[in-house]
């Protein structure tokens, strides 16, 4: 089975979900290729005016797409599975309730002016052999149909070896371009701790979030972050923050942030949202805050209390060195394999499926 892999980006989305996966399967002889997000990579569409004519995947068995919202799309699928190449797409967040004012929203709304829509998403879904989700609560969204599978997101092995001096800082890893009211959450809390001596910073470029959080001052901003030292810097915190509004969008949102702090060791305070509550209960690891001042209350305990702060980020580790992407990237390669026997027919019509 020869699989074809086509990541969205080479930032954290392409990463986490496609790219550190497949190349961990590579590098166990499994017959996997990928292409990077370039133009002339990848698939090959044949065109009559806005009509797709033919789709070339070059000796595919599988081809993995991610976050795919062009028209083209949903017309390209049929095509590729008719000539008998299965189709997985991994989707990881529910674009169909984006925020308004996420920076996504104006090119993935119907009725904006670029070729993308969430429709399009949709529709694409609908004809793929199988598509991989995020989170449970994702396959209401992209698979009714019952071809779906739930990969979480896991960390590469190397985070659990990072170890830097901790600094005397409270932290957010974000921008408000892509988190527009998860912040607000917090209301004056970050604020307060603030006025009581306590040094907060976020990793990531400067945004609103002196406006969001209600800062007297703009924060300290580490300014923009390769993907390949991101949890290095969330490594330097004490405690880190992750935020989430109550939203339908936030509702399918995954563990991610939480499971990134744990990795480095770093406690964390994050919102009871479901992947939130499900991973504090797993691991055993974090505080959840609802209300601001639950949110002033745990950050300034774990701040103060250095035994708490070192179990707490010692447990997290301990807990993910189970869930590396080494230990389970064969859950990538189990969902692949089921695509291609979807395709052959062999197991069509089986529900939808969380793969644990």
């Amino acid at each position: 089975m020869r699989v074809l892999v086509l990541p969205a980006d080479l930032g954290g989305c392409g990463y986490y979900r496609l790219l550190w996966a497949a190349e961990h399967l590579q590098s166990q002889g499994h017959d996997i290729v990928i292409e990077p997000p370039e133009e002339g990579t990848g698939l090959t569409l044949h065109l009559e005016g806005l009509t797709v004519t033919d789709v070339v995947a070059p000796e595919a068995d599988v081809v993995v797409m991610q976050r795919i919202a062009h028209f083209w799309h949903p017309q390209a699928l049929p095509i590729l599975r008719a000539k008998g190449v299965a189709t997985v797409i991994d989707m990881d967040d529910d674009l169909t309730c984006i925020h308004r004012d996420n920076t996504s929203y104006a090119n993935y709304h119907p009725r904006s002016n670029t070729p993308f829509s969430w429709k399009f998403s949709e529709m694409a879904c609908r004809e793929a052999s199988l598509v991989t989700l995020s989170t449970a609560s994702l396959l209401k969204v992209y698979a009714k149909h019952g071809r779906g599978a739930v990969l979480d997101n896991y960390v590469p092995e190397r985070y659990l070896d990072i170890k830097v001096d901790k600094e005397p800082v409270f932290g957010w890893a974000g921008m408000t371009t892509s988190h527009p009211g998860d912040l607000q959450v917090c209301g004056r809390a970050v604020q307060d701790l603030i006025q009581d001596g306590y040094n907060f910073r976020v990793i990531g470029p400067p945004s609103k979030v002196k406006q969001n959080l209600r800062l007297n001052d703009e924060p300290a901003y580490t300014g923009k972050v390769p993907i390949e030292n991101w949890t290095t810097e969330i490594s330097k915190l004490a405690v880190s923050m992750c935020p989430l509004e109550i939203s339908p969008f936030n509702a399918s949102k995954s563990r991610l942030k939480a499971v990134e702090a744990a990795a480095v060791g770093v406690p964390w305070v994050g919102s009871p949202r479901t992947e939130y509550r499900r991973f504090h209960k797993e691991s055993g690891t974090g505080i959840l805050a609802d209300r601001p001042k639950d949110w002033y209350q745990a950050i300034k305990k774990l701040m103060d209390d250095d035994s708490l702060r070192q179990e707490m980020g010692e447990a997290g580790r301990e807990y993910m060195r189970s869930q590396t992407i080494e230990k389970n990237s064969w859950r990538w390669l189990e969902a692949w394999t089921r695509a291609y026997d979807i395709q052959r027919g062999s197991k069509a019509g089986t529900p939808a499926t969380v793969i644990a």
